[in-house]
């Protein structure tokens, strides 16, 4: 990998290898940014933020108090706001990390991620409309294909063992009907 202090800067200011060096520029890992950082920890505290809120809005079928339905995603949100704090805390005070071992965004992976939400807000709909059992069978082949998995054995057993295990935990041993 380039060592990013080699680089000589240019008339325009940008970062420019030495004129005698032979660039790959596939070398160069993603460039710190604040600024990414900080939205990505408001995004996330606003989402834990609403999740911990939907939680509480949760219906329940029996008598509430103790652990129940609402319990468990509760907790989980409320982990994930703290978290999100954490990052928003060390975005605005720490110094930048280092980001030269993670790669730069590239076209085709922002492609995936639209796809990717694309299908996880079909998925949502479906599971609402359709059950769980078929919806979360084409889901995870879908999003295990958007993601580069062309092996069929892959593209068959992880999602049909998956689906089995979550509904065999929910269905039978927390007794949550999914």
């Amino acid at each position: 990998m380039t060592d990013r202090s080699k680089l000589r800067d240019t008339s325009g200011g940008a970062k420019a290898p030495p004129d005698n060096a032979i660039l790959d520029y596939d070398e160069y890992g993603a460039i710190p940014s604040r600024r990414m950082e900080i939205t990505i920890s408001l995004v996330a505290l606003a989402l834990s933020i609403l999740a911990i809120v939907l939680s509480r809005s949760i219906d329940l079928r029996m008598g509430g108090g103790g652990i129940d339905a609402k319990w468990w995603p509760t907790v989980l949100a409320s982990g994930a706001a703290v978290l999100s704090g954490f990052m928003l805390i060390s975005a605005l005070a720490l110094p930048l990390a280092d980001r030269e071992d993670l790669e730069g965004a590239q076209k085709d992976g922002w492609g995936r991620m639209f796809i990717a939400l694309a299908l996880s807000a079909l998925y949502v709909f479906a599971w609402w409309r359709f059950g769980y059992i078929v919806p979360t069978l084409v889901y995870l082949v879908a999003l295990l294909f958007t993601f580069g998995v062309r092996s069929w054995l892959a593209l068959i057993l992880y999602p049909v063992l998956t689906t089995a295990f979550i509904y065999g935990l929910f269905h039978f041993l927390l007794r949550v009907p999914l």
